[in-house]
């Protein structure tokens, strides 16, 4: 072979294989797409960490987070403990329910509630936060 067919035939391979490695690149970021960016929160479900009555503040943990949260609970907040009308194991198929909501004292909170909060301003990005609007724990 001559020298400018060996010099073609390098050029056309190294070509090849930077094609090869862009496509793959390219695919993956198709698959695997950036992180949005969550910028507004107004809710939550977590399980209670632990409860400080004396306080009046909650430490929970949501499913996808590391970190505890410091739920302040203020007077104005609404507490109610949902319970549903039968057994989970007995449950009724395709029937439609209401469930039992009760007002409940903030002495009624313990550790491992699994609890829905709703705030009244957003709290992305907080660990801790006191605007909260009600909560529920879950049955």
């Amino acid at each position: 072979m001559k020298k400018n067919q060996i010099i073609i035939l390098v050029v056309v391979i190294v070509l090849i294989i930077a094609g090869i490695i862009g496509w793959v690149l390219v695919q993956k970021l198709k698959i695997y797409p950036k992180e949005e960016k969550i910028e507004e929160v107004f809710s939550l479900q977590a399980t209670v960490s632990s409860v400080d009555a004396e306080n009046n503040f909650l430490m929970v943990k949501t499913l996808n987070q590391e970190t505890e949260l410091k739920v302040i609970v203020s007077e104005t907040a609404k507490l109610f403990k949902i319970e549903l009308p039968f057994e989970p194991e007995n449950a009724p198929k395709g029937t439609q329910f209401t469930p039992i909501q009760t007002e409940v004292e903030f002495s009624d909170f313990k550790s491992g509630d699994d609890v829905f909060i709703k705030a009244t301003e957003n709290i992305a990005g907080k660990t801790e936060f006191d605007n909260v609007d009600f909560i529920h724990i879950l049955p």
